[in-house]
């Protein structure tokens, strides 16, 4: 991850008013000219002042009135905050409030394809929803996250190495930049659907609020990777409640081997090795709801005349996916994990609820390049092709929306 300066504000998704509509009219200094006036003038004078000072006020309880129901809407359009059994949670689900372009995403399976999101009921194949993507925003951007509450999309633009957020209104900020090529990224947005970590120096990780609107917040880690004089860290991805990031880290940057899964805790910087497969590259990962498992997509290099290949895959190949214990460190007896499916799936969601798995499989249904979206359940069992084609021959991503559909 390269290091990115603070950017300008995208537009508000409120209805908040401005510096000028907040401030209150300047009171003009008042000028005692009761010596050269007669007495009636000056009585006047000050009926008027005090006139003007009634009049200050209620424009003041007015202006202030004004704002706080912006306030309130902004929390309506963003979510209310974190509930007792959210601990520590950036963000929360909206209630009964509007997802705003997202309502028709809500509950779906999402993903990008053509310049517009798609959204599939699972429940029910044949029903799927489209939403055209703003023109602003790369062609190729795939699908990376959404907030907890639902209004805010994440997007990557591989090419391009941009990071953008796509709120409830169609309005799009770029988040960040990352340079070329991964092909897939993890959810690299916070619960919060406002911040973003990037590593700025070994050891030293930057959480970033979007907007620019307060200042960054640093966290040292240790071990000290991150960036070039470190391990590098390819990918992160952040847990429901905001507390913790797993790292995506590989041992060495030139031949791309010897990956590992880090989880750093955010409130002390520590971080904890989990225990993985055998494995050479990770595709993907993402956290159950629950924040107790990852969801790994991860595979072996494929051989070229018994010669490993030892960049980045850019082509699918074969993978499986795990459900990796976030409990459970490598210095202990654990057993690495069986792949509770096997394929050639380059990216995974949870369902919001946790009991499915929706994963995008580049090997169906007719050999690579069949870019399929397959749901199963949590094990891996009962696993369906429900979308033969993604409607694209490029990379794309997946991510279930996190509100449950409304009742029909």
């Amino acid at each position: 991850m390269t290091t990115t300066t603070p950017l300008p504000a995208p537009p508000s998704t409120s209805s908040e008013p401005n510096d000028s509509e907040l401030r209150a009219p300047t009171a003009r200094a008042a000028v005692d000219e009761s010596s050269t006036r007669a007495p009636v003038e000056v009585l006047i004078e000050e009926a008027r002042h005090r006139a003007r000072r009634r009049r200050q006020v209620i424009g003041t309880v007015a202006i202030v009135a004004v704002a706080a129901a912006a306030i309130a809407l902004t929390v309506t359009l963003g979510g209310p905050g974190p509930s007792d059994d959210q601990g520590a949670a950036l963000g929360g689900p909206v209630s009964e409030t509007t997802l705003g372009i997202f309502e028709p995403m809500r509950g779906r399976i999402v993903w990008a394809a053509g310049h517009e999101l798609r959204a599939v009921d699972p429940a029910d194949p044949t029903d799927i929803e489209r939403v055209a993507l703003p023109d602003d925003l790369d062609p190729k951007a795939m699908v990376s996250g959404w907030s907890a509450d639902g209004t805010r999309l994440a997007l990557t633009s591989e090419d391009a190495g941009k990071l953008y957020v796509l709120d409830a209104r169609g309005a799009v900020a770029l988040a960040g930049e990352t340079g070329c090529c991964l092909f897939v990224s993890d959810p690299w947005l916070a619960p919060d659907g406002s911040t973003v970590a990037e590593f700025v120096a070994p050891g030293r990780l930057q959480l970033r609020d979007v907007s620019g609107l307060t200042e960054p917040r640093q966290v040292d880690v240790d071990p000290a990777f991150g960036r070039e004089d470190g391990p590098p860290v390819i990918a992160e991805a952040w847990s429901p409640d905001g507390t913790r990031i797993a790292l995506r880290v590989y041992e060495d940057q030139v031949t791309w081997t010897r990956p590992s899964i880090f989880v750093l805790d955010l409130v002390t910087g520590t971080t904890r090795e989990l225990r993985i497969p055998e494995i050479d590259f990770i595709r993907h990962m993402t956290w159950s709801p629950d924040g107790t498992r990852l969801l790994v997509v991860a595979g072996s290099y494929r051989q070229l005349n018994g010669v490993h290949l030892i960049v980045p895959p850019v082509s699918p190949q074969e993978t499986s996916l795990y459900v990796i214990d976030a409990a459970v460190d490598a210095s202990g007896p654990v057993q690495s994990p069986e792949p509770i499916a096997s394929g050639h799936f380059i990216v995974a969601t949870w369902a919001p609820d946790g009991e499915q798995i929706a994963a995008i499989d580049y090997g169906a249904p007719a050999g690579p390049g069949g870019h399929g979206i397959v749901i199963m359940n949590q094990d891996g069992s009962g696993a369906d092709l429900i979308i033969p084609s993604t409607g694209t021959r490029g990379w794309t991503g997946l991510a279930w929306h996190p509100i449950p559909s409304t009742p029909r």
